[in-house]
């Protein structure tokens, strides 16, 4: 299903731009470009638009918060997707757990980007690659999360979809990467929902990043 885009960004230049270039992809039906937080809301409350993308040059990180949060509260169907300025690891876990749905930052290309994209329409969360590098070497310094029980009741198998389905993997992905059918991902998928006590993808990778599963 074709999605409908806010991109909030500025300068107009470069919004303009990328409105122009997602266009002549297939799976963007309609884009609307704005600066202004009242256009903004008027468009969230119009309930035609299912993704915003907005970036660092429109707010500081903590308004990010904020904003985040309270868009979510009123349109919780609505997936964003921040561009960040270089955060560091602490920042980009808080912005999942306020309820972004994907994270790109200024060294994200324009193909990333359209991964990005696909990644949300198959209601998948989405991290980029570089903000991947980072959780790596954060845990590679020995700057470990504090891990929960709960990890260890994982099976070896469920850890290995769980961290499939944080790099993005959709359960066709996954079935064909591991030799196993579709069915089989489905079942596993739900027994780490249940067991993670989580309601779907987002919530897997909030665990697995507080939980230093990530490596």
């Amino acid at each position: 299903m074709e999605s409908n885009l806010i991109i909030f960004d500025q300068p107009a230049l470069y919004a303009e731009g990328l409105a122009k270039l997602l266009s002549q992809t297939t799976f963007i039906d309609r884009i609307q470009v704005c600066s202004c937080h009242l256009n903004l809301q008027e468009y969230l409350k119009s309930g035609e638009f299912d993704l915003l993308m907005f970036s660092s040059n429109m707010m500081m990180l903590s308004e990010i918060y904020q904003c985040t949060e309270q868009m979510k509260s009123s349109n919780p169907n609505l997936k964003i997707i921040i561009i960040g300025n270089d955060y560091d690891v602490t920042s980009i876990r808080k912005l999942f757990n306020k309820g972004i749905t994907a994270y790109l930052d200024k060294m994200s290309s324009f193909d990333e980007f359209t991964d990005c994209l696909q990644a949300l329409a198959k209601k998948e969360i989405f991290l980029c690659a570089h903000a991947k590098e980072k959780m790596i070497s954060f845990v590679s310094n020995g700057k470990n999360f504090e891990a929960a029980p709960i990890k260890d009741c994982l099976t070896k198998r469920e850890t290995e979809i769980l961290k499939l389905i944080c790099d993005g993997l959709s359960s066709k992905d996954i079935s064909t990467k591991l030799f196993i059918s579709i069915n089989t991902v489905e079942t596993h998928r739900k027994k780490i929902l249940t067991k993670l006590n989580v309601r779907n993808s987002v919530g897997i990778v909030k665990y697995a990043l507080e939980n230093n599963i990530i490596e």
